[in-house]
């Protein structure tokens, strides 16, 4: 049983480093270039590349950058779930219920924002492709994520206080 689990472990693992691979060149050229432009410790990052085709390198320079943003989206949303989820630890049951509903929005709303905000770090030609790296700081996807939440609740109250107001007038 062992040695079946080790085997499938041994085969994902030999898999999933060939699959990280994203250029002609290896891997470790790569990481060079990621580690000498981004503080991968500070900063939540992304690689797009695309194809040059007959419409040239600005093109595929824009699709990579399209790509970097969209694969930085899904990276941020990552650090957003541990962010929203420490927002909510100190509520009681129903209201943690109430708000948890409305989190993925907000998650996906800030996610947006910051990648917009994402700085390019990198861009490189690499054969017949280009490659484009992009970034957040971490510091900056927790104060987004504390304003939107922050908006959102400060909205939820004028919402709520418009209702007991309404409940509270004599008619």
């Amino acid at each position: 049983m062992f040695k079946k689990l080790f085997s499938i472990f041994l085969v994902a693992f030999m898999f999933g480093c060939s699959a990280t691979n994203l250029s002609g060149g290896t891997s470790s050229e790569m990481a060079t270039r990621v580690t000498s432009a981004v503080d991968t410790e500070n900063e939540v990052y992304s690689i797009g590349s695309a194809k040059v085709e007959s419409s040239g390198v600005l093109i595929a320079k824009g699709k990579a950058v399209s790509s970097a943003k969209e694969s930085l989206k899904k990276k941020i949303i990552d650090e957003e779930k541990i962010i929203f989820s420490s927002f909510l630890v100190s509520t009681d049951p129903y209201t943690k219920k109430v708000l948890e509903s409305a989190i993925p929005d907000l998650m996906d709303f800030a996610a947006n924002n910051l990648a917009d905000k994402s700085m390019e770090k990198d861009y490189w030609l690499e054969g017949d492709k280009v490659y484009v790296v992009h970034s957040i700081s971490k510091g900056e996807i927790l104060m987004e994520s504390q304003n939107t939440f922050t908006i959102y609740l400060d909205d939820f109250i004028n919402k709520l206080n418009v209702i007991r107001e309404g409940v509270a007038m004599p008619q």
